[in-house]
């Protein structure tokens, strides 16, 4: 395992995964600070933490073609868990907060959806790198997806888990703008998602009890109004959110360690970046920001050095996706940028099945760019033995230098551009 951490491919994606580990703990730890909490938070993240770097391990071992045949299996095995929380007894997967979306094993609760989440950031990837899937149309590509997508999220809904039902929705809509090729589709979509949210808003204001009526909850609606009119409801559905907003505005530029006035629960995970806010001030949070716009950058040049359409490629571009939708909802919704969704922000907040599934993304990353090293450390070799054949290869006076030179002894062939013969399936 040192060797695995040691070596330099490997340690230049594992660093972002270390500096949040450090960052979580802290953040975690100045959390039950501020509310006079025993730090038992902490140390769980940290055997959590544990955890998800033995996965990231592990998954080195596993080619990633196995991976990608895998795909498949997790993702039934996900719907599988999805599915369970309501054919098991409550004792088992009890109501918590409104939502029946964990599995209570006494030792460890489990929840699904984060699972499901990335299950079908693994198939839609599988999916879409397919060449028969590229040679549909717009519309058979979206009922495709639409169909992939919708399985998880009913089932995500049904639990009221409003934070990671959402993220299948953005999902969705990501590929849309991935996958089409026409702008008409584009156009149609995103303005039917504005319309929707600009009458949500509306119905909200105006016509509450028609939002009752197609399905939203009595909570969800309090949240959406006490967004939209926090001092109407300051005692009841704004208080937190408004004591939330006191201790950031505490922080100030460079940030203060008195404890809270009040006790805020859930600090150390759906407003994860009060703590932050606070502790650290403006300047905390700004260099907070940068180092994780570093990190999506370094997955993006990762993203540059796959094939253009192949299983790595969709696969970390949807990864990127996962992360910034959880990262900046959590940080939004502690701002009151956009109503409390309660989604914990990725490897920072408190919580095992968010870090465990983060990690599980975070491995196949690492292996994916090992390997894509590897293939980089082969051209280099086939290119050096290139070099010393060319020059001996023996040419005649009307030879076209354009075309192909074949050798007899074992039937290769090189160009002008030995670049060309690559022996690693990725594109230039």
């Amino acid at each position: 395992m040192l060797n695995f951490i040691k070596n330099k491919t490997n340690l230049s994606i594992l660093i972002f995964y270390f500096i949040f580990s450090f960052s979580s703990l802290l953040f975690i730890l100045l959390a039950e600070y501020n509310n006079n909490k025993t730090p038992t938070l902490f140390l769980k993240q940290f055997v959590f933490y544990a955890v998800g770097f033995g996965i990231i391990y592990l998954l080195q071992k596993i080619p990633i073609t196995y991976i990608e045949k895998f795909s498949i299996a997790f993702y039934l095995f996900a719907l599988v868990l999805l599915v369970g929380i309501f054919l098991v007894p409550p004792t088992l997967a009890p109501i918590v907060n409104g939502a029946r979306s964990w599995y209570n094993f006494r030792i460890f609760t489990l929840q699904p959806s984060e699972f499901g989440k990335i299950a079908t950031v693994a198939m839609v990837s599988m999916l879409i790198k397919e060449k028969s899937f590229k040679d549909n149309t717009d519309t058979i590509k979206l009922l495709k997806l639409a169909l992939v997508i919708s399985i998880p999220f009913i089932l995500v809904a049904k639990e009221n888990d409003l934070g990671n039902g959402l993220f299948f929705i953005f999902l969705f809509l990501g590929l849309v703008f991935l996958v089409c090729n026409k702008g008409k589709t584009l156009f149609r979509i995103y303005s039917v998602v504005i319309a929707g949210l600009a009458i949500i808003i509306l119905a909200a204001l105006y016509f509450p009890r028609l939002l009752s009526l197609v399905g939203l909850k009595s909570y969800q609606l309090n949240r959406i109004l006490s967004w939209l009119n926090p001092e109407a409801y300051k005692l009841d559905y704004s208080y937190q959110i408004t004591q939330v907003l006191n201790e950031v505005k505490l922080g100030g530029l460079t940030g203060t360690f008195v404890k809270n006035k009040n006790y805020i629960d859930e600090q150390f995970n759906d407003f994860i970046f009060s703590i932050i806010a606070k502790n650290f001030g403006f300047i905390g949070a700004a260099i907070f920001l940068f180092i994780f716009f570093i990190f999506i950058l370094r997955l993006f040049n990762i993203v540059k050095k796959c094939e253009q359409g192949n299983y790595s490629y969709y696969f970390i571009l949807l990864s990127i996706c996962s992360f910034c939708f959880s990262f900046f909802i959590n940080i939004f919704s502690t701002l009151s940028i956009i109503p409390v969704i309660g989604i914990s922000m990725p490897f920072i907040s408190y919580g095992g099945s968010s870090l465990i599934a983060n990690s599980i993304l975070f491995g196949i990353i690492v292996k994916i760019h090992a390997t894509i090293q590897e293939e980089y450390m082969e051209d280099e070799y086939y290119y050096d033995n290139y070099e010393e054949d060319y020059d001996t290869v023996q040419y005649e006076e009307d030879y076209d230098p354009l075309e192909p030179v074949y050798e007899n002894n074992n039937n290769r062939y090189y160009e002008e551009e030995p670049q060309q013969f690559r022996r690693s399936k990725r594109k230039r």
